[in-house]
């Protein structure tokens, strides 16, 4: 258990920062990013007390006025928040600090207006935080950014930030282009792209777990890791919204960046400091020394799969073939298992094995750490097999990390028996754990890039799919599995293969 005064002691810290005179422009301020996760974030952000003396300026369409945003913006509140809502907070304090501005993005004279409405807001003080929200589809970017640009609201106008939602690009060449038009306005050092996976508060904990205790970082190395498995699996489908995926297909949505980043923060080396740069740079020479997928032999490292009908929740559910709005012929993987491979000292032959998937049985979002075996078996040839030792961090549904042991079961025979030892958030803390979308927003209020992904970073993330997505679109080959399992078949052989089995979720 934490100790009172300690306790204390660290939330005292954390309640010494308040961002304040900060403008946040959020392009798309009625769309489905805002009213899901931007406004509740900010929400919950004010009333914890971490801002104040701020403005929310929506700028998009459809047609309103602020007070009508405003109407609007509670009942999403009330829609979308994780806890209870707090109508008398909303009413008598947040709601002041939202208003909103009817634009087509598209037309350069509404960038006038915001040029304007910027100065009534801001005053011209040089002190204010100015952020701009892309909380739209990537296509407009390019637009938003080059006005932006064009009325000097970007590289001239001091502390100004750009803050941009995946999927940054298409492909690596896509990608290459949207970091051009951006740095064509911007500094490197004012654009945040948000991967909210890092922000989730076990995926952190895996930075302090492994370079805060001598007792595991001398082991985190090929000599004594067996393999790695990283799992997200989703027990919902598409979600409507079938416009994007049927693009950007599981591989876009999921490897290019949550897996990847995933996959960065458990392989990397320990940055020479505790800063922002230090840590992207570690990342990025992860990622450039993933090794590269051969297209000729991708079918031994990677398993894609599409779900049908079946049952998820007790519910049954429709197959991916028959969700609106989707080809009845398509070809999109909905689901992956992959091998990775990391070509550098420490890593040299580990595998890192990935799955991700849609309609899975369950939702469940986790890393696991498995060493290798004993190299003999002293405790007697009567002994069954001993467990591997394992490093379990479960960021969902469950936010904990627990570690495998094996033990002796009470008895007369010599029977050794797994057990774990678990250190449970919330079971230590007796608090809830910052929503991902929390910390990514302070930290960008705070300046600090640490958890935000880097335009050197993206491209190379792209560079590690893009044979994988170039295979799958020559041969089009899916596996099929039933909505509410955990994955095709040939997943489980894929793994079964190399004399190993992924873990049961």
């Amino acid at each position: 258990m934490v100790d009172d005064k300690t306790f204390e002691s660290c939330m005292a810290g954390l309640e010494t920062f308040k961002a304040s005179k900060f403008l946040m422009v959020i392009f798309g301020g009625a769309g489905d990013l805002c009213q899901k996760k931007l406004l509740p974030t900010l929400f919950l952000l004010y009333k914890k007390g971490f801002i104040e003396d701020f403005t929310i300026l929506g700028f998009g369409l459809p047609e309103m006025t602020s007070e009508e945003y405003r109407k609007k913006a509670k009942s999403w509140l009330q829609e979308n928040l994780k806890e209870p809502f707090d109508e008398k907070i909303y009413d008598e304090k947040f709601q002041k600090h939202l208003l909103f501005e009817t634009a087509d993005l598209k037309k350069a004279e509404n960038y006038s207006n915001l040029c304007k409405k910027i100065t009534q807001i801001t005053k011209d003080d040089p002190a204010y935080n100015l952020m701009y929200y892309l909380a739209v589809p990537p296509v407009l970017f390019p637009t938003i950014v080059h006005n932006l640009s064009d009325k000097e609201l970007c590289r001239r106008r001091k502390g100004a930030k750009i803050i941009v939602e995946k999927p940054f690009g298409h492909d690596k060449k896509s990608a290459h282009a949207l970091n051009l038009k951006l740095l064509e306005a911007f500094d490197e050092n004012q654009i945040y792209r948000i991967d909210h996976y890092l922000g989730k508060e076990t995926v952190q904990n895996v930075f302090f777990f492994r370079f805060g205790n001598v007792l595991f970082e001398p082991l985190w190395n090929r000599n004594y890791i067996d393999n790695i498995q990283i799992t997200v699996a989703e027990d919902m489908g598409i979600e409507n919204r079938a416009y994007f995926y049927e693009s950007a297909t599981v591989i876009r949505d999921f490897v290019q960046n949550h897996i990847l980043q995933l996959i960065a923060l458990i392989a990397m080396e320990p940055p020479a400091n505790f800063d922002q740069e230090s840590i992207r740079n570690e990342r990025q020479k992860v990622f450039k020394s993933i090794q590269a997928f051969d297209e000729k032999k991708i079918d031994d490292l990677v398993v894609m799969g599409q779900y049908e009908s079946g049952v998820v929740n007790d519910k049954k559910v429709a197959g991916y073939l028959d969700e609106k709005g989707v080809a009845k012929d398509s070809k999109v993987p909905t689901y992956i298992a992959a091998k990775f491979f990391i070509d550098n000292w420490r890593w040299a032959n580990v595998p890192f094995y990935i799955r991700t998937g849609k309609r899975l049985k369950k939702r469940c979002t986790e890393i696991a750490i498995q060493f290798k075996y004993p190299p003999l078996r002293l405790l007697g040839h009567k002994c069954k097999d001993l467990d591997a030792n394992t490093i379990v961090f479960s960021i969902y549904p469950t936010q904990k990390v627990s570690l495998t042991f094996n033990v002796k079961f009470p008895g007369m025979e010599n029977i050794p028996y797994p057990v774990d030892m678990v250190f449970d958030y919330k079971g230590v803390f007796k608090v809830d754990t910052p929503l991902a979308y929390e910390r990514v927003l302070i930290d960008a209020m705070k300046s600090d890039l640490s958890l935000f992904a880097r335009q050197d970073g993206i491209e190379t993330m792209w560079g590690i799919v893009d044979p994988i997505i170039k295979a799958w679109e020559k041969k089009k080959t899916l596996c099929k599995y039933k909505s509410g399992r955990r994955g095709p078949k040939e997943a489980d052989d894929f793994i079964k293969k190399d004399k190993r089995a992924w873990r049961i979720f």
